[in-house]
Formats: C-alpha cells, sequence, structure tokens
C-alpha cells in the first residue's frame, strides 16, 4: 500500500525541479550548465510526463473542434487510444489556427500548472544564465 502513494507522488517529480530552479536564484552556486540541464529536465516532464487531459481532435463540425478529455502524460503525448498518441504533432494538429492549438495548455488544472510552471521555468533559467 506505501508503494502506491510513492507511485502516485513520484508522477509529480517535475514540479521538484521548478522549486529547485526557483530557490537557486540567489545561490551564486548555480552555473550556466546547471540552468540548462535543469531547464531541459523541467521541459522532458511537461513534454512527455505531466499529469493532464489528452487534448487530441475527437472530431470538428464546421468550426467546432471537440478534444479528447482522457487522462495523459504529457502536453505532447495523448491518451491510451492508439489514434491519439502523437496525433498532436500530426497533420490534423497543424491544420488547426493558434487559437485550437494552445486550446489544450489551459484546459483543466493540470495542464494549466505544467504549462505555467515551465513558462516560470524557463523565466527563472534565463534570469540564472545571465546573473552575475
Amino acid at each position: 500500500m506505501a508503494s502506491r502513494g510513492k507511485s502516485k507522488l513520484w508522477q509529480y517529480w517535475g514540479y521538484a525541479v521548478l522549486a529547485v530552479l526557483l530557490l537557486s536564484l540567489g545561490n551564486a552556486k548555480f552555473g550556466p550548465a546547471t540552468y540548462a540541464v535543469l531547464l531541459g529536465l523541467l521541459l522532458f516532464f511537461v513534454l512527455f510526463q505531466a499529469p493532464v487531459y489528452c487534448g487530441a481532435i475527437n472530431r470538428k463540425r464546421g468550426s467546432v473542434v471537440e478534444f479528447c478529455r482522457n487522462n495523459s502524460t504529457g502536453l505532447i503525448l495523448g491518451c491510451h487510444l492508439r489514434q491519439h498518441k502523437w496525433q498532436k504533432l500530426g497533420r490534423e494538429w497543424w491544420s488547426l489556427g493558434w487559437r485550437q492549438k494552445t486550446e489544450g495548455l489551459w484546459t483543466g488544472g493540470q495542464a494549466k500548472l505544467a504549462t505555467l510552471s515551465f513558462v516560470v521555468g524557463t523565466v527563472v533559467s534565463v534570469v540564472g544564465l545571465f546573473k552575475k
């Protein structure tokens, strides 16, 4: 039973990387390479492992697009359905407008948290790279 709790908590490891990035701003020991590695880890987490909704296209009805609401991992990968696995980078995704493409970034609290953590992590990394 205890291992179940650990695996549930482990799926949020990327937010610990964000916390390290935020705490590192006042620390002079972090160099540019450290910031680059931490930002890379955060990018990997957000794109491939953060718990979010799938967001793949279920159907189009005129200008209205219905997106999948199944659970998924990462903002790029789809849910358990085979067609949704890489659909976000497929032909249909590229034919959508920017408003519809970015709609999945803000669907639900988990996607918002993943998106905002990457934005904040990127800003902190850029500030950390150029601090003296």
